[in-house]
């Protein structure tokens, strides 16, 4: 059923629901039409087929007429993006290290991959990156500037990282009228025993709030412009003490960067209400 090019789907409480695909635009729009009558709740037509010149995202009104709600809707969302990972080593996010010959490089984890693996197993990483709590309704393409690898190396030895994740909630199908999340999904933070006590941990956690600051900041000044809440989340699962403490640390911190973002915003004059952050820290410990 997915393989047709138009999928329609019906939005839940907390989901949206793939109820039927067509291969044609009326077959599909007649079909959207009666199950939107019928069930009274939102429907989209999503077209599988479409590219960057084209709608790909159409939600059926009560007359059953398509409302355009797709990436070329609202020319607003084509700044709504996550910083680039180039550019983040070069705005300061960077936190200092204590300790001689020390190095954090800022990575797509895809470049890093090989090297995450072998500091602290393949296991650990892909069991950690398997889930993902804003999930799309479809298949998205992987991008790389969702998953980021800090790398610590002193004397060109790998010797910490941290892996994370960043999205923002897919706009063509929100959760809640108004309002898009951004999430910091936290995977796993691991440095080399002999290097422990050095503080090296607390800088990866600084540096992985220091990236959200600057992309939460720049998805407010975005959205504002548009009337659209940011909602901030955090997630991660400890599965050691150290994690456990790791976690709790980064929980405040996010809390507290929200904070001072929404108090910065104001300060410059814009009308923003605050949105308390949605903190989900599950411990195996």
């Amino acid at each position: 059923m997915p393989h047709n090019r138009y999928q329609i789907f019906s939005q839940e409480d907390s989901y949206y629901q793939l109820v039927q695909s067509c291969c044609f635009w009326q077959e599909a729009l007649t079909f959207a039409s009666l199950q939107q009558a019928q069930s009274k709740k939102n429907v989209y037509i999503f077209d599988a087929s479409a590219n960057s010149n084209t709608e790909d995202v159409f939600q059926v009104d009560a007359m059953g007429n398509p409302i355009s709600n797709g990436h070329l809707s609202n020319a607003l969302y084509q700044t709504v993006k996550l910083t680039p990972t180039a550019m983040l080593s070069l705005m300061g996010v960077v936190e200092a290290l204590d300790c001689d010959n020390a190095v954090m490089v800022v990575m797509p984890l895809v470049q890093a991959y090989d090297g995450v693996k072998g500091l602290c197993g393949e296991e650990q990483i892909t069991a950690s990156l398997e889930s993902e709590i804003l999930a799309s309704p479809f298949s998205r393409l992987y991008h790389e500037e969702n998953d980021i690898a800090l790398m610590v190396y002193c004397d060109d030895r790998l010797i910490a990282t941290a892996v994370f994740s960043r999205y923002i909630e897919d706009h063509r199908f929100p959760i809640h009228h108004g309002e898009l999340c951004y999430e910091l999904s936290l995977h796993t933070v691991y440095v080399d025993p002999a290097f422990r006590q050095m503080g090296i941990a607390k800088s990866l956690a600084n540096t992985i709030v220091n990236i959200a600051r600057k992309d939460m900041k720049h998805l407010h000044l975005c959205l504002l412009e548009a009337n659209i809440r940011l909602m901030p989340w955090f997630s991660a699962l400890a599965l050691t003490p150290g994690g456990e403490a790791i976690c709790g640390f980064l929980s405040e911190e996010f809390v507290d960067m929200n904070d001072d973002v929404v108090e910065e915003l104001m300060d410059d004059g814009w009308a923003i209400s605050y949105q308390e952050p949605m903190i989900f820290v599950e411990s195996m410990v």
